[in-house]
């Protein structure tokens, strides 16, 4: 029997012709002379990225020759704060296959998506240096509290067995855990910073000698949040939206439509990562665009189907906990979304209250199209604010997650009402129409209502701080100065306007908690 191909050549597909598959070569290609390739589908995906990546000269030709010059590479380096203990090898960057961006139909899920395979339960003894012990436990007892993408379990495992060669991911990922976590010296400034000179330093090496991987991804990220803190711009904005293209060409943002770079992970804790890694992009676009209009976003909305972090209960202890969809009808505090989850159901809401603010003069939108909307988002972030002060009712802390999902929320009705609340904003050419007016009075009210909330957090905030000492600031998240910056302004406002009294309480408090946490995070003082 003749032997055929299961799919047709790459050749005949790009020109849209019926391939006979016929093997070696197809007679089609033959007839004209053609190079007759078949994708890779039919061989072994990792020997394809090889083949693919062997047409320039400097390339290893298999994958032990990629795994022997890391090796010999390594060898050569400097061991800092590890023990030199059996490693973990990362593929290196001329493995990749360009036809993925060539011709993705013909490229399906190359790469591995875990450079951290499972491993028996018998072989999980870790042992960290001192050093890297600290910067574990530090980091793992502040960032993480409110900020929780990286598995424990996962980044001990990665620090212990790769030995951390210089310039590889897992190294990268260190500095920058260390970065975020360690607070600056007296008179440093962000970006005088050594550790994050050396982040960037090796930022560069890693993404010019490697596959991209999750750890790069978290690297990122957490470089990201340090600029945020230190208001090291425009490099904050930049790094995320250079994190966002990550996620957007591993297909993370959308796993049933969009192309996928890597393999289906085989755990369910290393698909947790990924989607906390894509869900902590999001809400840093978000977070990033509050306060300048006109700029699109660089992580794209979430798919229909997106689900949402699970609880932190599960993720901190290593298990494998349940994960509620983005999409619902209603709030409920009976369902068990985690603090992370809130977060990023306020930064979603954010956004679509952002790209509102932004097509407010779009000629192209009808006026009652507009006011509709701004009517669903204002009962969307009334429910929304009313679910998460409920929910931290009795569970608040100064370094829960919980605190930021506010910040965002109440960031977002802010914005939301300043756009209606001011007589200015509106056009009198054709007049006002009585949903605007009533839009103005519903604005006017819940900028009063929203910046007491904040005062009542802030309230807490500075209470907690006075309680537990200075030493409470290293688990504060740099994300509520935003929010607390615009509800100072508001109150500003409130006393010119109105003569307020409680709003000059409100102020002297926003000011004395931003004052208190530009002492762990330099924005707070910009």
């Amino acid at each position: 029997m003749e032997r055929r191909a299961r799919f047709a050549c790459i050749a005949c597909r790009r020109l849209k012709r019926k391939c006979p598959k016929e093997l070696p070569a197809c007679s089609l290609c033959l007839r004209l002379e053609k190079r007759c390739e078949y994708p890779p589908r039919v061989r072994n995906s990792n020997e394809e990225a090889i083949r693919l990546s062997s047409t320039s000269s400097q390339s290893p030709n298999t994958i032990e020759e990629v795994d022997r010059q890391s090796s010999n590479r390594s060898q050569t380096e400097q061991h800092v704060g590890f023990p030199q203990v059996v490693k973990i090898v990362h593929r290196s960057i001329n493995a990749f296959p360009s036809v993925f961006f060539l011709d993705s139909e013909v490229c399906v899920k190359p790469l591995s998506s875990d450079c951290n395979p499972p491993i028996p339960l018998a072989t999980l003894l870790y042992s960290l240096s001192s050093e890297t012990y600290g910067v574990h436990e530090q980091y793992f007892s502040t960032v993480h509290q409110w900020l929780p993408i990286l598995s424990k379990k996962r980044v001990r495992r990665s620090m212990s067995e790769s030995g951390l060669a210089l310039d590889n991911p897992s190294q990268l990922l260190f500095l920058c855990m260390k970065l975020v976590s360690e607070p600056l010296l007296p008179g440093v400034s962000g970006r005088a910073n050594g550790t994050y000179s050396s982040a960037l330093e090796v930022l560069f090496k890693v993404e010019n000698a490697y596959l991209p991987c999750i750890q790069f991804l978290q690297s990122v990220i957490l470089l990201s949040v340090y600029e945020i803190g230190h208001g090291i711009y425009p490099a904050a904005y930049l790094h995320i939206g250079h994190a966002s293209r990550l996620c957007v060409m591993m297909g993370f943002h959308d796993r049933k439509h969009a192309a996928q770079l890597f393999k289906d992970t085989i755990t369910w804790t290393a698909r947790e990562e990924e989607r906390r890694a894509w869900w902590a992009v999001l809400c840093l676009d978000r977070f990033v665009n509050q306060g300048i209009n006109g700029l699109p976003f660089a992580a794209p909305e979430p798919s229909p189907g997106e689900l949402l972090p699970c609880s932190e209960m599960a993720w901190n202890e290593g298990g494998v906990g349940f994960n509620e969809p983005l999409f619902a009808t209603s709030f409920s505090n009976n369902t068990s979304l985690g603090s992370f989850a809130n977060v990023c159901q306020a930064a979603h809401v954010l956004g679509r209250v952002l790209r509102h603010r932004d097509e407010l003069h779009n000629a192209s939108l009808a006026l009652e199209f507009r006011i509709t909307e701004a009517k669903q988002l204002h009962g969307i972030l009334a429910s929304l604010c009313s679910h998460l002060r409920e929910a931290s009712r009795d569970s608040f802390s100064l370094d829960s997650s919980m605190s930021v999902a506010l910040a965002l929320c109440f960031s977002a009705r802010i914005i939301l009402c300043d756009l209606y609340a001011c007589n200015e904003k509106y056009s009198t050419d054709h007049g006002r129409s009585s949903e605007e007016a009533e839009l103005q009075r519903e604005a006017m009210g819940s900028i009063f209502e929203t910046v007491r909330y904040i005062w009542q957090v802030t309230r807490q905030m500075l209470d907690s701080i006075d309680q537990a000492g200075e030493g409470e600031l290293d688990n504060i998240s740099p994300l509520l100065c935003h929010c607390l910056y615009t509800a100072a302004g508001e109150s500003e406002w409130l006393i010119l306007e109105q003569e307020d009294s409680n709003a000059g309480i409100w102020l002297r408090d926003f000011v004395q908690l931003l004052q208190a946490i530009g002492r762990r995070w330099q924005v707070a003082g910009k």
